[in-house]
């Protein structure tokens, strides 16, 4: 859910974005609201020119009446490579889909656990290439409380569907290890596995995969699933592995087999010496 707090004798607002429901820091305890939804994320992949519609299932789970408005933005990943997002108005990004998409309707009062389905259309242009992003936000005015100076302020939350959009036939799924470190084991301190990849081609790449240590003869000392990285298009981001175990003093080779889903992969093979 995302909080906003808009005061009522300022036009200013402050915003923030959390995966569960938070009260404003210092305001008094509010009726907590909350949404559902059936679709946290839309996937599709459609020919330029294509169309295609949808439903998203809203539901209100609590005993009050819920007025629920419903607009779109944009999003990408943050730096850092953790699938943070940031979002933003719409068609601020380079890559937004946001003007493909219309929905109805735009606001709605959900009885007590009551339920409204909306509907939405993704156009896509006909020279549309590679991947594209929106997010259909579903927010709720939450009540009213006081903050810290006393001020009354009003209080809602929002949840998101995101919506990731490929232009079929068109999309480049490619990128590189930039570079791999390998930080020993060491007392306490776990073997630690340092990835940069960066995302070469016009869609998003979440890069997985898993590693082997093994030594000179060939016999795995080592396994484990590397953490992902999340990219977009024209993006370097780093990511970090860890695995706690010991290794014997020795020379081993460290097989790391990134995968960039839709059957593509990189292997990337370095070596370890343990003092």
């Amino acid at each position: 859910m995302r909080l906003m707090k808009y005061s009522l004798k300022a036009s200013a607002v402050s915003l923030s974005f959390a995966a569960v429901l938070l009260l404003l820091a210092g305001a008094s305890p509010v009726q907590a609201a909350t949404l559902r939804i059936s679709a946290p994320k839309v996937q599709l992949e459609l020919a330029p020119g294509a169309s295609t519609t949808g439903e998203i299932t809203v539901e209100n789970p609590t005993e009050e009446d819920t007025r629920v408005r419903i607009y779109i933005e944009d999003w990408v990943y943050a730096a850092g490579g953790t699938g943070e997002k940031i979002f933003s108005p719409s068609g601020t990004t380079a890559r937004s889909a946001a003007g493909w998409i219309t929905f109805s309707p735009a606001e709605e009062v959900l009885k007590p656990f009551g339920r409204t389905t909306v509907r939405y259309t993704i156009q896509v242009p006909p020279d549309a290439k590679g991947a594209h992003y929106a997010v259909l936000f579903f927010e709720a005015i939450l009540g009213v409380a006081k903050d810290e100076e006393g001020v009354n302020v009003l209080v809602s939350g929002r949840i998101g569907s995101l919506f990731y959009l490929e232009a079929a036939g068109s999309t480049v799924r490619e990128g590189r290890v930039k570079e791999v470190t390998l930080d020993p084991p060491q007392g306490n301190r776990p073997l630690e596995i340092k990835t940069v990849f960066e995302n070469t081609g016009d869609t998003d790449i979440t890069v997985g995969g898993n590693f082997l240590v093994m030594d000179t003869d060939g016999q795995i000392h080592a396994r484990g699933d590397l953490n992902r990285i999340y990219t977009f298009p024209g993006t370097t981001e780093p990511g970090s592995t860890q695995w706690v175990g010991r290794l014997s003093s020795g020379a081993y080779q460290v097989l790391l087999t990134y995968d960039l889903g839709k059957g593509k992969s990189l292997v990337e093979e370095k070596s370890l010496t343990i003092p």
